[in-house]
């Protein structure tokens, strides 16, 4: 027997006309009762009649695929790399015959507010870029066909996952130093968690692999700002007896790391070379010189998502998947050979 309202408001200990309310978003509801009558929904598995004709397995499909940006920094919004995740992700939608619905949702501490979208069931599927914080919020994304776009430490949602991978980006970066005869590189990041544990993974195996230096003290980690003045890094670096002859970081820090290397007196290949990851064009080409980087294809990581979403509706009970993205070098002005 299905799930009535009235077993809802059974459930959430409220009204009919409460349960009603919150289904229509009326402001007039109270956060501790609409949070009650939310979390009953969620754990038994309520489906209006609207929801219904949208989200069963045999229902008419609408046709739309919602991007949905969760609780991502208005800053990381306009990034190239974003940017990029959004427009493969909208060419592969419209290449479909498909209408992609792009949304944003920041949560607010003390709030259990979910976009009206999800509650009406006009979409048939959702890529996304972050995770809900609640409970409630993550349960009702898991009413749909779901795919995550590069979780930094995995997604929070049981679903596929389509990823750069840093660690095989990594790799490439420290071969193209080493096959220009760089031995001794440094890795400098404004995060001692996320993606970085990824790189370092892809750092220490080429050290290994290609007999370059790459001991701890040539890593440099701390949770700052990307844009951040990276002196700190700089000095420690040469402070070592033998400080690095070549730089790896991203390219939204390079633009501290070249400051702090100016102003040591150090020049740009000439004492110092530095690759990037992420190849922001326009970022990259405003640096003097011009940064070499790695482009992590974000593009294709956009396209991939849809794809494993299609693939994910066809076949629901299909296993999770975690999907690598393979990475390029874009050659600038900032590498000299030794």
């Amino acid at each position: 027997m299905s799930v009535t309202i009235v077993d809802i408001a059974k459930k959430a200990t409220v009204s009919v006309g409460t349960v009603s309310r919150v289904l229509n978003n009326n402001p007039t509801v109270g956060l501790k009762h609409k949070q009650r009558v939310m979390a009953a929904m969620a754990e038994m598995n309520f489906q209006p009649n609207r929801w219904a004709r949208k989200i069963q397995k045999d229902s008419t499909k609408t046709g739309q695929i919602a991007l949905l940006f969760i609780n991502v920094e208005e800053s990381r919004m306009h990034t190239s790399y974003m940017m990029q995740y959004i427009h493969g992700a909208q060419q592969e939608i419209t290449g479909s015959g498909r209408k992609c619905l792009f949304l944003t949702w920041n949560e607010t501490p003390g709030d259990d507010a979910i976009p009206n979208i999800l509650l009406d069931g006009e979409i048939d599927g959702i890529i996304m870029r972050g995770y809900p914080r609640s409970e409630i919020g993550r349960q009702w994304m898991e009413r749909y066909p779901r795919v995550s776009i590069n979780p930094g430490g995995g997604s929070m949602i049981d679903c596929d996952c389509i990823m750069v991978d840093y660690q095989a980006g990594t790799r490439l970066r420290m071969e193209y130093l080493a096959a220009r005869g760089h031995r001794r590189i440094a890795i400098v990041s404004p995060d001692e968690t996320g993606y970085i544990q990824s790189k370092l993974i892809g750092y220490k195996q080429a050290g290994k692999d290609f007999g370059l230096d790459a001991d701890d003290e040539l890593i440099q980690a701390h949770n700052v700002p990307p844009e951040s003045d990276f002196g700190w890094a700089i000095d420690n670096l040469w402070s070592l007896a033998k400080p690095p002859t070549a730089i790896l970081s991203n390219d939204y820090s390079c633009g501290g790391i070249y400051k702090a290397l100016v102003r040591r007196g150090l020049s740009i290949p000439g004492d110092v070379s530095i690759i990037g990851c992420d190849n922001s064009p326009n970022y990259c080409e405003a640096l003097a010189p011009e940064l070499t980087s790695l482009d992590i294809c974000a593009t294709d990581v956009g396209k991939a998502a849809v794809q494993r979403l299609f693939e994910r509706m066809k076949n629901p009970e299909d296993t999770n998947r975690n999907i690598l993205i393979q990475g390029r070098m874009v050659e600038r002005e900032s590498v000299r050979k030794l």
